[in-house]
């Protein structure tokens, strides 16, 4: 059945794409700004405040590792964000909060105690405007994800999603 509705369907998009009568083709300058970004400028970060937001996302990294491995949901909470944290309610009961939900959240992960914090990437957001960590989560058995890290106030970051959950983040 599917096959039948794809053989029908490719004839008539080609008849379709072949009648709109279709522009002109871009000249090699408009190509050329295409291919550049043209409008992505500044996407960057510059080199003081890409290592401005590794030493941030390591700390907010570490602390998150060091409070998986303690089991400690309080401390764990306290460097994500409410969107995080409602990604670390999802994984428990109804009603729970972070610090009730976080031993279910670390229930679905891989042996909290073999996490390391690996490599930090910085980008700025989709907007160009804040920056975003991306800190690889290490485990030597499993593939974790990334924890993403921002900027949520002047000099204070958190954790925007985590590894293990679902978008949790902006």
């Amino acid at each position: 059945m599917r096959r039948t509705l794809l053989c029908a369907a490719l004839p008539l998009f080609l008849a379709l794409t072949a009648c709109s009568g279709g522009d002109e083709a871009p000249d090699g300058e408009a190509v050329e700004e295409a291919a550049q970004g043209d409008g992505q400028e500044g996407t960057e970060p510059s080199e003081e405040d890409a290592a401005e937001a590794t030493d941030a996302a390591r700390t907010v990294a570490e602390g998150f590792v060091a409070a998986l491995i303690a089991g400690d949901g309080e401390l764990a909470c306290t460097f994500a964000d409410e969107s995080a944290q409602a990604a670390i309610v999802g994984q428990g009961d109804d009603g729970q909060d972070c610090v009730e939900a976080f031993p279910d959240y670390v229930a679905g992960l891989p042996g909290a105690e073999e996490i390391e914090v690996g490599e930090i990437t910085v980008n700025k957001d989709l907007n160009g405007e804040a920056l975003v960590a991306n800190v690889e989560m290490v485990h030597p058995e499993e593939t974790l994800g990334s924890l993403e890290v921002r900027e949520v106030s002047d000099d204070e970051w958190r954790a925007t999603r985590l590894p293990g959950t679902t978008l949790g983040g902006a």
